[in-house]
């Protein structure tokens, strides 16, 4: 009978992450997903996801640099929404990056609850701590980023 030779198995691995900014992303797309899916919709629709999940979003995409994903939530009717997101990415980046940043490393990111459309979170760097503020609009039942910043308001 036809016997075939045995094959050595291949496992197949993954490099760990600097930082691992994947998983911190993948974890929060998997919150956005989760959040949206406790409401109630018509049969044959998917709920919007809450405006905590966005701001979570935001934040991560970020965090991480994923100009594709911050310009999906920033708001479609935001004029130079584009420029709007690269510069938010662009500017935090180069905190995290430039060896000249006055911040540091950046060590944590504490991301808030949206209370009357705007988020806050904070970001931990070794020398410094800034938070930022979001503000959110709903635009056909779902949530976008209108506005995103610095600010020194109730900043712990």
């Amino acid at each position: 009978m036809g016997h075939q030779p045995a094959r050595t198995a291949q496992v197949a691995t993954l490099r760990p992450l600097r930082g691992s900014p994947l998983i911190v992303l993948l974890v929060l797309a998997l919150a956005v997903l989760v959040a949206g899916c406790g409401g109630r919709a018509d049969e044959g629709t998917v709920p919007a996801p809450r405006a905590d999940a966005i701001h979570s979003a935001w934040v991560a995409a970020v965090r991480v640099g994923n100009t594709d994903a911050a310009l999906a939530l920033t708001d479609p009717e935001l004029p130079e929404r584009d420029q709007f997101a690269r510069e938010a990415i662009s500017r935090m980046q180069d905190y995290m990056t430039n060896p000249a940043s006055p911040t540091g490393a950046l060590q944590a990111v504490t991301v808030d609850p949206v209370s009357d459309g705007a988020g806050r979170s904070v970001w931990q760097f070794a020398a410094k701590r800034w938070c930022y503020r979001a503000e959110l609009v709903s635009r056909r039942a779902r949530w976008y980023i209108s506005r995103w910043g610095q600010t020194s308001v109730a900043c712990p």
